[in-house]
């Protein structure tokens, strides 16, 4: 006679999970299907999350869903954030709050096309979702899908175009931009200036609005400083740099983005200038691996990116009611070596570069 197959590895049930707990198998389906709306102790809650930890138990998903109507998967529809590693943090905090709830994220990028945009989260919605997640690499409107009336929507570092959203999540651009300039006037710094991004992109003028106010709290006047606008590229930051120092011999420069500020540090190089002796600079962002490797080790304020991700998985978890219209998500100030006081003498640049 032919030899019966080995069986397999046991899958572990609730009942095995109870057992475990020291419960019963109803209150083990409370908790790990999260339902709120039965009382269940929290310490018996702790005992069966551990219980179910410890057997390894994976949940059936499918009968799951047919027995509750649920869904547990999350669609995030991007713009520009997959191959940008620190902007990918978004995606990255949603997901380490979603799957220990048993939730899975699925991620399209619609490169800014709406049509390609609507398609993804018809695909999305079709194959059901519990929520959908927009989310971008810089913070701008976008457009959202007419089909996503009953479905809770989230906008992370962006909001929409046109209809509404169940919560837009945003970083705090005007204070990581105040708290950024007051690192420099607080150390006695008054010949200051602003080297922004585009003028006209929404993060650069809550950065300056911030630097502004920072300036009169040091009791300046804005309209006495230098304001210049580039685009957010480490060229932009040493062209602009170049220019207002060999014109206005500052001694500390405001810069929109990290890699402006590395552009300035390597402009200052160029003209005989050292950072922070000469002149001190500050950037934005914190981009990892960029940030804390250049020398000196720039001081910046950071965005925080993982944090949006993770504020938007608890809303995803959420009770509906529960959820906020508008989410402010604080930009800590990261102190490092590139800002220092201001020198004796006002900086004496060498020859501009050729």
């Amino acid at each position: 006679m032919p030899r019966k197959p080995a069986d397999g590895p046991k899958r572990v049930t609730m009942t095995d999970v109870a057992r475990r707990a020291g419960v019963s198998q109803p209150t083990v389906s409370f908790v790990l299907n999260d339902r709120r709306d039965v009382a269940v102790a929290e310490e018996t809650r702790r005992r069966v999350l551990e219980a179910a930890a410890e057997l390894d138990f994976v949940p059936n998903r499918a009968a799951q869903l047919l027995r509750s109507n649920k869904s547990f998967t999350v669609g995030v529809v991007t713009s520009g954030i997959v191959s940008q590693p620190y902007a990918g943090l978004i995606v990255l905090g949603l997901q380490q709050v979603v799957q220990p709830a048993g939730y899975v994220t699925m991620v399209v990028d619609t490169t800014d096309d709406p049509e390609q945009g609507d398609a993804a989260v018809a695909n999305l919605v079709g194959q059901g979702v519990a929520a959908i997640v927009y989310a971008s690499l810089s913070p701008k409107p976008l457009h959202r899908s007419p089909r996503l009336d009953g479905i809770r929507t989230i906008f992370v570092n962006c909001w929409p175009e046109e209809g509404h959203a169940d919560t837009i999540l945003l970083a705090d651009e005007y204070a990581g931009g105040r708290r950024a300039a007051a690192s420099v006037f607080e150390r006695g710094h008054r010949e200051v200036a602003f080297l922004g991004g585009m003028r006209n992109d929404y993060a650069c003028k809550e950065r300056r609005r911030g630097f502004d106010d920072a300036a009169r709290a040091a009791g300046l006047r804005p309209a006495d400083l230098v304001h210049r606008y580039g685009n957010y590229q480490i060229g932009s930051g040493y062209d602009l740099a170049t220019e207002v120092v060999l014109e206005h011999r500052p001694t500390a420069l405001v810069c929109g983005n990290d890699r402006m500020a590395i552009g300035a540090i390597l402009a200052l190089h160029a003209l005989g200038l050292d950072c922070p002796d000469d002149v001190s600079v500050v950037g934005f962002d914190d981009q990892p691996d960029v940030a804390d490797q250049v020398r000196p080790g720039l001081t910046t304020a950071a965005l925080p990116h993982l944090m949006l991700g993770r504020r938007a998985g608890e809303l995803v978890l959420a009770a509906p009611d529960d959820a906020p219209e508008r989410v402010i998500v604080d930009c800590e100030l990261i102190e490092r070596e590139s800002v220092g006081d201001p020198p004796r003498r006002r900086p004496r640049p060498k020859a501009a570069p050729k």
